[in-house]
């Protein structure tokens, strides 16, 4: 039983529960509703006291923590710069097809000059075309006529080939230009009136190494005599009174020895070099030895101005090779038989910083080391086998080129500034006058190179179906 005073305190501890329900109502609905605007606005204003989760817990979108960046990967290293995008597959078109008047121009310079034999190719290192030009004879006794597959002994372009290959070993570390050649001759080659002087590759590049054509090295035409380039050189006898890397002076002998190196650094002959590192992957039948090549039915026979033999077809396949390398005088800087068309896919991979359809053949740092014509020559800038010049062809342009000159045959390339676009011409002739230009470009080349370069918008589809045309109504 309870008794008066507990009942008495029941009651005030039941009125004193209801008066704090009755004042924490209000509270009640305004945290609810507050509650209830936070969610329907997805929790945009944030608790002003950081607020613990339970891991599991569901987050929206916006509240997710970033990610973990991942780690870096290391940048490929990037592809070397290429001028042009050359089309795989090369369009080869005659001129006379092309531009009838054109052809008519270039017979007419061929015949002023008494030529028996011109053959020229302009290309297109952009679009992969080239345009052939062929007159007279490859073999004026067998009434062979010259085409555009007769392959030529092109004289001193040679040097351009040798240069390409010294610049391949170059790429794969095997030659240093700068390095005393005295390493890779395996003898030491000295100037005796500067003997603590070095004499380097890239000095026989650009003719500054003070080495010279002596009358020795002139009447050494038997490559397996004594007088081998090693003979030549410790006789002391074959060098200038210039300090080396001072002066130049041009040297058929300078690349004798480039090819020496060559062959002591890759333990190959020059024409197997040449083949593995450059013929064959631009797909080019060419050689320092003409019985290596594949075609050797198509060989053009050298005439002098007078028209008289002085290269026969079986003269020429009779080049033989020393068996011991380094010991060739007369491949190297002059040798390389070639067709004028394959010659040009050469210029074409240079003009292209050393790629020709897909197949690299040196590194853009080689070409533009090539193309680094810094040395004074007699009336051009020298680089590394080739010369550089500006305005006095092509004007407001400039342009590279070297010319071949020996036994009556003419030969000469030029092809632009690889920073303005990727064109050229190589020609080739035999038997014509002997005419230079002040520059020292042979006359008879130079004027077939100029009539096509000033009609070189004509050579294209688009103006040949007008050439034709006009040569129907003539």
């Amino acid at each position: 039983m309870i008794n008066k005073d507990g009942k008495a305190i029941i009651l005030v501890m039941f009125v004193l529960v209801i008066l704090i329900l009755i004042a924490a109502l209000p509270w009640y609905f305004i945290v609810s509703r507050n509650l209830l605007d936070s969610e329907s606005l997805g929790r945009t204003s944030m608790p002003s006291e950081p607020v613990d989760r339970i891991d599991d817990e569901p987050l929206e979108d916006d509240e997710k923590p970033e990610p973990e960046p991942e780690p870096e990967e290391p940048e490929p290293e990037p592809e070397p710069i290429l001028w042009f995008d050359i089309p795989q597959d090369d369009i080869v078109t005659d001129i006379r097809s092309l531009n009838p008047s054109l052809f008519r121009e270039l017979n007419d310079i061929s015949s002023d000059y008494n030529a028996v034999a011109a053959g020229l190719v302009v290309f297109d290192g952009e679009t992969g075309e080239y345009f052939t030009y062929e007159y007279g004879h490859a073999d004026v006794e067998a009434g062979r006529l010259l085409d555009a597959d007769t392959k030529f002994r092109v004289a001193s372009l040679s040097k351009l080939t040798t240069v390409i290959c010294a610049m391949v070993l170059a790429d794969e570390g095997l030659i240093d230009l700068d390095t005393d050649i005295s390493v890779y001759l395996g003898y030491e080659v000295k100037n005796t009136n500067y003997p603590g002087a070095v004499i380097t590759t890239r000095m026989l590049m650009q003719h500054t190494s003070s080495i010279f054509d002596s009358g020795a090295f002139q009447v050494s035409r038997d490559r397996n005599s004594s007088e081998s380039i090693r003979f030549l050189l410790e006789r002391g006898s074959s060098f200038r009174r210039n300090q080396p890397g001072s002066t130049f002076e041009y040297t058929n002998f300078g690349y004798s020895v480039i090819g020496a190196i060559c062959e002591n650094v890759s333990g190959k002959s020059l024409d197997t070099l040449a083949r593995e590192v450059l013929f064959e992957p631009l797909d080019i039948d060419a050689a320092y030895v003409p019985s290596n090549m594949q075609d050797t039915e198509n060989i053009a026979v050298i005439y002098n101005e007078r028209h008289v033999v002085t290269r026969s077809v079986s003269d020429q396949l009779e080049t033989i090779e020393s068996a011991t390398l380094g010991h060739d005088l007369h491949l190297a800087q002059g040798n390389l038989t070639i067709s004028v068309i394959d010659y040009a896919r050469i210029l074409a991979m240079l003009g292209n910083g050393g790629v020709l359809r897909d197949v690299r053949i040196l590194s853009d740092e080689a070409v533009r080391d090539m193309h680094n014509t810094n040395v004074d020559g007699i009336s051009y800038e020298q680089g590394l086998a080739t010369r550089f010049s500006f305005g006095d062809f092509i004007p407001g342009a400039g342009f590279f080129w070297h010319t071949g000159s020996a036994y009556g045959l003419f030969s000469q390339y030029i092809y632009s500034d690889t920073i303005a676009f990727n064109r050229g011409i190589v020609v080739v002739t035999t038997g014509a006058r002997t005419d230079r230009e002040p520059n020292g470009m042979v006359s008879v080349c130079t004027d077939l190179s100029v009539a096509v370069w000033e009609s070189w918008d004509t050579l294209s589809s688009s103006e040949s179906d007008d050439a034709a045309a006009e040569e129907e109504e003539d």
